[in-house]
């Protein structure tokens, strides 16, 4: 089993997270104007507007503490978290483009998305 695989179904198998306000399901999300919103903790697909490669500046939605983890839906499509752009700090722009590539990232009390990526250009 791929290790993305296994690490996903590891957390699907944690249940609801504490302080949250939902479980670990997956969920898919495409970008809209350089904009995702998420409405749980859980694991997102990211599709690129119009099924091509993009770039997310903003990531709406979600509580504070809440976690996420972002992958791309087609790994032919790079989906690019942009750092310091509005509200993701991550420390770099960071691709998900590849099997391997993740974001995992937690909302800060004050909006802030932090976190980093997981994969072959973190």
């Amino acid at each position: 089993m791929p290790i993305f695989r296994r690490w996903t179904e590891q957390l699907k198998q944690v249940g609801p997270v504490a302080g949250g306000t939902g479980s670990w399901e997956s969920h898919s999300v495409t970008v809209s104007g350089g904009v995702i919103t998420v409405a749980n903790p859980g694991i997102y697909a990211v599709t690129g507007e119009g099924g091509v490669a993009d770039e997310i500046d903003t990531i709406n939605g979600g509580n504070s503490w809440d976690e996420i983890i972002l992958y791309a839906a087609d790994t032919d499509q790079t989906i690019t978290l942009k750092h310091a752009t509005d509200n993701i700090q991550i420390g770099y722009d960071f691709n998900l483009d590849a099997n391997y590539d993740m974001a995992r990232l937690i909302k800060r009390s004050d909006g802030i998305w932090v976190g980093g990526g997981i994969g072959d250009n973190a």
